[in-house]
């Protein structure tokens, strides 16, 4: 799934309690020009990805973006608070909130025009990702689409898509590895072999006859069922960090339903094939 955005709610709020300067201690650095021009650096106080410092794998990207865990920054000091041996979360914690109190007392208002322009900063890398993928591939003809607007209710229909057809090749494997004994039989018949004592070992010692059925009907099935409700748990949890930012989003709020109630039929009826 995609990096989230942080909404413009949360860069206002940002902005007013910043006092327009930079938060690190003893800095004075400003953020925003006279001109209008953001020369600070928004900061995650816990990484917004996985291999960036103080990342928390057991936060979401709702948490990650909200107003509690971002702080602004001057290039320089964003860059110093990288080293997360020295600047730990609760030290970054720490800093904002008495940089807020201090400075949240006379709140520095930005216009709405840079707010937005902000934000279209933030939006440009995903279109510079659709962009590249259209026309800067190294090989176009063989370049996999990334679809950066597929709206968040649609998400993992893409991906069920995938796992179907994933789902369809493992099929046709197993039914080519259940025909795999007669195939060669049928071949040395067409070459004049006598088959007879082909024939005469027993099936359960033919190591043709239904090659890999164990591997097809419990293995694949099993980690099919595995792969398919850790989906539909995820697309839960998805979809409820989801809507609570986007109430108005209809769709979103139906399929949420509706896979709520999916993954509950599941509960009760899933299992493995032994």
């Amino acid at each position: 799934m995609a990096r989230r955005y942080i909404t413009r709610k949360t860069l206002a709020a940002l902005f007013a309690k910043s006092g327009n300067v930079c938060a690190f201690p003893g800095c004075n650095d400003e953020l925003v020009t006279r001109r209008n021009l953001f020369i600070g650096q928004i900061c995650h106080i816990e990484a917004a990805n996985p291999s960036a410092p103080r990342f928390n794998p057991n936060s979401n990207d709702e948490e990650r973006r909200s107003f509690e865990n971002l702080v602004l920054f001057c290039y320089r000091h964003h860059k110093e608070t990288d080293d997360a041996s020295t600047f730990d979360v609760q030290s970054l914690k720490s800093m904002k909130q008495e940089h807020e109190a201090k400075h949240g007392q006379k709140p520095f208002k930005v216009n709405e025009a840079f707010l937005h322009r902000l934000e279209s900063e933030m939006d440009a890398y995903w279109a510079a990702i659709a962009t590249a993928n259209r026309t800067a591939h190294v090989v176009p003809e063989f370049a996999i689409p990334i679809r950066v607007g597929t709206p968040a209710s649609q998400q993992f229909a893409e991906v069920y898509k995938a796992l179907e057809r994933l789902g369809a090749i493992l099929d046709t494997l197993w039914a080519m590895d259940g025909t795999l004994n007669d195939e060669i039989r049928d071949h040395l018949v067409s070459l004049a072999y006598n088959v007879a004592a082909y024939d005469a070992v027993p099936r359960y010692k033919n190591p043709f006859f239904h090659r890999n059925w164990e591997l097809h009907a419990l293995a694949v099935n099993n980690s099919r069922a595995d792969l398919f409700i850790a989906l539909k748990q995820a697309e839960v949890r998805f979809l409820e960090e989801y809507v609570k930012t986007h109430h108005s989003e209809r769709n979103a709020l139906e399929r949420l339903e509706a896979t709520k109630a999916e993954l509950q039929a599941i509960a009760v009826s899933a299992g493995y094939v032994d």
